[in-house]
């Protein structure tokens, strides 16, 4: 293809230099004739007017071809033709009037003979058929002026001479416009065979650039003819969608059924929108339906051609399967709205287990002080049972906000579900069937035994509100070994490949809508009736997962039933049981003294008066700056009990360290309404570390500041 463009250029840069020819040798001849003629006075009258003509004309076509050398083989090509037609015409008559003699007239006429021939090359389409018919004919007047003015007597040989040389001219028209007439055709079929192959391969280089960027991307590139309806779908449409991009049903028309029917109308109407507005781009999601009944998530791209006359007659575009990013980003989502309420949560627990300490501590005091009262002392126990509720309720919340402090051991799949095995059927109603099925083999785990026990609870109540009329509950435990490929490990939020155990808890009861299971993770959201539930069962399941390295996960449909399971990461041994210290139900005191660092004045006053009034010395601080000039005074302590979240810049930790550097000995013992990351740290306390959380009951707290006392002193 490069040889044939080469060749048509050269063959219009060889025009070009053939009329520059023209146009040097006509002005050169108009120069000498100047020059030997007219200056030496042999040449004037017409013949000198004949001259000058021609060397203006040359002169003038050879500055335009000079300047705009595109128009050497158009205009002044024509130009060139029709005047040297003029300009021999006038010559041979004038040379015929001068002289008489006709055979003079002879050059001029043979000069016709290369005048067409030059007309024939080098003209490339500027009025050319028209200015060949002038030159055809141009012999015709100077021979009919000779022969309607004789001179003298014509010898025949002379006019036969003249006749023949113009027979044989128009013969030579005649054969050589046939000959260049399907020159010109040859030329014509070259330049569109030309034309055709460089289309093809420029249409063969499009299609494999298009064809390449289909296999170079996951997105589905697409090409629809709006005037045959004929669309060209690159290989993602079958290995993606599942249908064959050459089978039926692939038309504009037909493919509009791919889409989702509950979204058919809006994406149709939004591309009929762009095309009917004469606008050019198109974007719009919605849900793509496989061929395999899939529904995907996606987005499409297109941008509408049109025609000269401003016509839409194609869309191009792509299609991107956006499913695994939108559920991301509904995770992410859902993540950080699970986050923000943590906070909220674990801030209002805070506050809230404040209160419900002065509450709790002082209906325990009201009902020992009021013995012989039995109203009162009913009221106070009334008091005390509505605390301990409340206190439920907060440790439920901190649950969801990951924010208890757990005691984790190794344990038993197996000696846990059985151990609970007798709550659970006094839990769920007679109509229901209950299978437990645990794997001979399974694997200890390493989890907090009381609150991994509550989540099953809170499963199996769940499990039996879902099953009204009865049904079957089954419980099992099972280990199973996640890879990198699989898609449930893919699936669970900072789970890694490794070995785990799945406790699963199943009912086939009414079972979850999309919407439902969708939020069922949230706090205080449940599908129960008024009064029937707080909504923080599931979400106290979940943080309390998150918290101790593993992930629950829900598959439920409706009418169908529901399916809840915990994923642990597999322990290598059993713990050794830890054996309970021996304590007893009476209040014991001491002499010891007590440096009381908490910032809320209720909790704090309450404190003091507790421990005061079993003997122990008590000094007060709401801040860990107060608590620090107290020991800066020189006063003996023997015990720093301190809440952990205290305002002003240092922490209960911050300030124990800052007190033992004091006091290395310093016996600590933390209390807090929520734990933080100060003695916390992926849901066990730090080594050493003893807490006492908030609420707590009179004899909690006397027992606990004991143990400390105690253990410190033996140690």
């Amino acid at each position: 293809m490069a040889s044939k463009n080469t060749s048509t250029d050269q063959h219009l840069r060889q025009a070009r230099n053939v009329v520059l020819v023209a146009l040097l040798v006509g002005f050169s001849g108009a120069l000498l004739g100047v020059i030997f003629g007219i200056l030496s006075g042999s040449v004037t009258g017409p013949e000198a007017w004949l001259i000058a003509v021609l060397g203006a004309v040359t002169g003038s076509l050879i500055l335009l071809e000079l300047v705009k050398p595109a128009m050497a083989t158009s205009v002044v090509t024509g130009v060139l033709t029709v005047y040297f037609a003029v300009h021999l015409n006038a010559g041979a008559i004038i040379v015929y009037q001068a002289t008489g003699e006709m055979l003079r007239t002879l050059p001029y006429l043979i000069w016709f003979f290369p005048l067409m021939v030059f007309h024939q090359f080098t003209n490339f389409g500027f009025h050319k058929r028209k200015i060949g018919i002038l030159v055809s004919l141009s012999p015709i007047p100077m021979s009919a002026f000779v022969l309607a003015h004789p001179t003298h007597a014509v010898a025949i040989p002379t006019l036969d001479a003249v006749v023949t040389l113009l027979f044989s001219f128009f013969i030579f028209v005649l054969c050589f416009g046939f000959f260049t007439r399907h020159r010109d055709q040859e030329v014509q079929r070259a330049a569109r065979a030309e034309e055709a192959d460089r289309s093809a391969a420029l249409l063969r280089v499009s299609e494999e650039r298009f064809r390449l960027l289909g296999l170079a991307t996951n997105d589905l590139i697409w090409d629809a003819d709006l005037t045959t309806g004929k669309v060209w779908w690159s290989d993602s449409l079958l290995t993606t969608f599942g249908y064959d991009p050459e089978g039926p049903g692939t038309d504009w028309e037909s493919c509009r059924s791919w889409v989702h029917a509950d979204d058919r109308e809006r994406v149709i109407s939004s591309l009929n929108r762009v095309i009917e507005n004469g606008e050019h781009d198109w974007t719009c999601e919605y849900r793509f339906v496989c061929a395999d009944g899939r529904t995907l998530e996606v987005v499409s791209r297109g941008i509408v051609l049109n025609d000269d006359a401003g016509k839409p007659i194609r869309v191009i575009g792509n299609t991107t399967d956006v499913t695994e990013l939108r559920a991301l980003e509904q995770k992410l989502r859902q993540s950080q709205k699970m986050e923000a309420v943590g906070q909220l949560t674990g801030g209002i627990a805070h506050d809230f287990n404040n209160l419900l300490t002065v509450i709790l501590g002082s209906a325990d005091a009201l009902v020992d002080m009021h013995t012989n009262n039995p109203l009162a002392r009913e009221l106070a126990t009334n008091t005390m049972q509505a605390a301990e509720r409340g206190a439920t309720l907060t440790a439920r919340l901190l649950s969801f906000a990951r924010l208890q402090a757990l005691t984790p051991e190794h344990l038993s799949p197996r000696d846990l579900l059985n151990g609970i095995g007798g709550l659970i059927r006094r839990t769920i109603d007679e109509d229901i069937e209950i299978d437990t099925r645990v794997a001979s083999d399974v694997l200890p785990i390493e989890v907090d035994r009381g609150q991994l026990e509550n989540a099953v609870l809170n499963l199996v109540i769940n499990a039996r509100d879902a099953m009204p009329e009865g049904g079957r509950l089954t419980i099992e435990a099972a280990n199973v070994t996640f890879t990198d490929d699989d898609q449930l490990h893919a699936d669970g939020d900072g789970m890694k490949p490794g070995q785990y155990v799945v406790i699963a808890v199943t009912d086939n009861g009414c079972g979850m809508s999309p919407d439902t299971l969708e939020r069922a993770f949230e706090p205080f959201f449940t599908s129960k009736e008024a009064g029937k539930g707080s909504g923080l069962g599931l979400s106290m399941v979940w943080g309390f997962m998150q918290q101790s390295n593993g992930h629950a996960q829900i598959y439920s449909e409706p009418g169908e039933g529901t399916t809840v399971r915990l994923y642990f990461p597999a322990a290598e041994k059993l713990s050794v049981p830890a054996t309970t210290p021996v304590t007893s139900s009476a209040l014991v005191g001491g002499h010891e003294n007590i440096l009381l660092v908490e910032d809320n004045e209720h909790v704090r006053e309450h404190v003091a008066a507790q421990l005061g009034s079993l003997g122990y010395q008590i000094k007060e601080a709401a801040s860990a700056t107060e608590a620090l000039a107290i020991m800066d005074t020189g006063w003996p302590i023997d015990l720093l009990f301190t809440d952990v979240v205290m305002p002003g810049g240092m922490n209960g930790k911050q300030l124990a360290d800052a007190a033992r550097q004091r006091q290395p000995a310093l016996r600590v013992l933390f209390t807090s309404g929520y734990t933080e990351d100060a003695i916390v740290h992926q849901g066990r306390l730090d080594p050493g570390v003893v807490l006492l959380g908030k609420p707590y009951r009179r004899a909690e707290l006397v027992a606990k500041v004991r143990q400390v006392l105690d253990e410190e002193l033996s140690a």
